[in-house]
């Protein structure tokens, strides 16, 4: 598991989120109140309790298709 900073989409996603696998994602996806909200990767960097955590900034949402 790899452990991401997410910046920027819906005021109450939590900003720090886990993802599966050793490797980043090419994109991060989380689902939110029926969005699936979007993130891909800035090549930046943040200090969160003492963990440098790679940051994804919020690209775009779409509707969970049910």
């Amino acid at each position: 598991m790899k452990t991401v900073l997410l910046r920027g989409g819906p005021v109450g996603l939590h900003r720090v989120h886990r993802v599966a696998g050793s490797e980043l994602p090419e994109k991060v996806t989380v689902a939110y109140y029926g969005l699936h909200v979007h993130f891909v990767p800035t090549g930046d960097v943040e200090v969160v309790d003492g963990d440098e955590l790679p940051v994804f900034q919020w690209s775009y949402s779409t509707a969970i298709a049910e």
